[in-house]
């Protein structure tokens, strides 16, 4: 055993001498046989792992294969994105997710028991579909399958019908209702009939306008309005947006006024530019009252071009301001009904910017509201 431990140590040294330079070593047989066994064994453990590797990073969802220790012993990239470190060889489940319910599915797997599990990982703020399967030798597959934005994007879709339906509901109900008035003889009654004729026209005007802006919505979220982006004079549009609004503004004494750098453009498209500006001049003459002041602006910044529409009106609630471009969102529903919007405004304003490249935003206070848009400048 010593004369072992003595050719041993001195084959270590003539191997390092070699490395750092030196000639070649020789060393016994039996430690070139030991050396051929060592390698070939890491080989076949490489071969092994190689296509099971290959087979994880295929995988388009987080996979990872539990050891019999309950350790993860393979992982693809979106796994191991998942651990803290941002490694998850070597970890167990509950390191890396936090959830118990997925430890337990681990365990039955490794017991031979599969089963499929909803996880939430609030840390991260998604939500994922788990399949843990038990393999042939012993160990355990995991897939998680990111389901955030489909679960998202099916409650916006239930939203939207929940609400849409809302929405009709009231002027379809105004029309009914008047229609069987009529029907019932009001229609005898000059002045009673023209009084239901004028609610059933009002009604089916809100109905149009409801149609239209859910059309317009729903093109600009499938992608039907194609953007033809190109340098827009920003001078000539606001003027034309200005005048288009003059007549209502003027009945409620409104100061309408625009204040644009000359020259100045931007890379947008014309027409969806103009129904962002349409949109939000509408809605300022709408609810800023009576001998107030409004104004359309447009400033050049460093990279962007900034245009704004500035009312007097009495501000929006600062609670309601996160959530106001969202669809059929109001901050005070009766009024917004009362004075003809359809909650859908705003929403084709977001869309329509951020198709175009920019950003749109909204600053409010008790001295009015501020609704900004920036976009690339030409």
């Amino acid at each position: 055993m010593a004369l072992f431990k003595t050719r041993l140590a001195q084959a270590i040294r003539a191997l390092q001498d070699e490395l750092a330079g030196g000639p070649r070593a020789e060393l016994p047989a039996e430690l070139e046989l030991l050396g051929g066994l060592v390698h070939t064994r890491e080989e076949r453990a490489r071969t092994k792992e190689e296509p099971e590797r290959e087979i994880l990073a295929a995988l388009p969802d987080a996979a990872a294969v539990v050891g019999k220790d309950g350790l993860i012993r393979a992982a693809n990239a979106a796994f191991e994105a998942l651990a803290p470190s941002g490694r998850a060889t070597g970890l167990s489940p509950i390191e890396i997710t936090r959830s118990a319910e997925l430890d337990e599915a681990v365990r039955r797997a490794l017991e031979g028991t599969g089963r499929a599990i909803e996880l939430e990982l609030p840390a991260r703020r998604r939500s994922f579909q788990a399949q843990v399967a038990p393999l042939l030798r012993g160990e355990v597959l995991v897939l998680l399958r990111d389901v955030t934005e489909a679960r998202r994007a099916a409650a916006t879709r239930r939203d939207f019908v929940a609400n849409a339906s809302h929405e009709l509901r009231t002027p379809i109900a105004a029309i009914r209702g008047a229609a069987d008035t009529l029907l019932g003889g009001a229609l005898e009654d000059p002045g009673a009939a023209r009084q239901f004729a004028e609610m059933i026209a009002r009604q089916a005007e809100r109905l149009s306008r409801l149609t239209a802006d859910l059309l317009d919505l729903s093109r600009v979220e499938s992608g039907q309005w194609v953007m033809q982006l190109e340098r827009v004079e920003l001078q000539p549009l606001v003027q034309t947006v200005l005048e288009l609004h003059a007549g209502r503004a003027a009945e409620k004494r409104l100061a309408l006024t625009g204040a644009v750098e000359q020259p100045l453009a931007v890379r947008a498209d014309g027409r969806a530019l103009e129904h962002v500006l349409v949109n939000l001049v509408d809605n300022a003459v709408k609810y800023t009252p009576a001998g107030g002041r409004i104004e359309v602006s447009a400033a050049r910044g460093e990279r962007e071009v900034l245009l704004t529409v500035a009312d007097s009106g009495p501000g929006i609630a600062a609670h309601h301001l996160p959530r106001l471009f969202e669809r059929f969102y109001r901050a005070d529903p009766g009024r917004g009904r009362e004075q003809g919007g359809t909650g859908l405004g705003l929403a084709i304003v977001k869309h329509l910017v951020q198709a175009q490249g920019g950003e749109v935003g909204v600053v409010s206070g008790a001295s009015g509201s501020r609704f900004w848009v920036k976009l690339p400048g030409a």
